[in-house]
């Protein structure tokens, strides 16, 4: 049995075809989840957007019909205080709106890397799992071809031996 490294070529390009195969796949599979999640993620986040959003106009329609009632009467403190609270919620309903409008933006970036790696891999797996399939191939003809060959000459060597097995008796 031959020992080289090229005996076992048969193996290498079985690996290849995994590799590639492996590599679409994953390729495919794993960048699209993230895309549809992260989608799903951006819709449920815009549309929180869209409540706080709502929140804080409702808010800021309260804080000037407070402040109209302020002016138009006396002011106490009740309502100082119930001012002061409102634009208090306000202003944390505009800091939580900011944080997730920046991470909606922040997970488009995402979107658009795993689109462009679906581009970049898929062809690369794919050519790797040509080429693994094209000398997988060519090299089983050849090892057919070699155990042919040694099948052949087994049997020329079988045959030789009953001959000679022949002409001794």
């Amino acid at each position: 049995m031959d020992n080289s490294f090229f005996s076992g070529s048969e193996n290498l390009y079985k690996y290849l075809v995994s590799i590639g195969l492996l590599l679409v796949v994953l390729t495919v599979y794993y960048p699209l989840r993230e895309k549809q999640e992260l989608e799903i993620l951006t819709i449920q986040l815009e549309s929180a957007l869209k409540a706080l959003d709502y929140k804080i106009t409702s808010n800021q329609k309260s804080v000037s019909s407070l402040k109209v009632n302020a002016n138009g009467g006396v002011i106490d403190k009740q309502l100082l205080n119930e001012l002061d609270k409102l634009n208090q919620e306000n202003n944390l309903s505009q800091i939580e709106t900011e944080k997730k409008y920046s991470e909606i933006q922040f997970r488009r970036k995402y979107i658009n890397l795993y689109g462009l790696m679906c581009w970049f891999f898929i062809p690369i797996g794919t050519i790797i799992m040509i080429f693994g399939f094209v000398k997988w191939k060519t090299a089983k003809e050849t090892d057919d071809k070699i155990l042919n060959a040694q099948s052949e000459k087994l049997n020329l060597e079988v045959e030789k031996l009953k001959k000679e097995i022949k002409n001794i008796t």
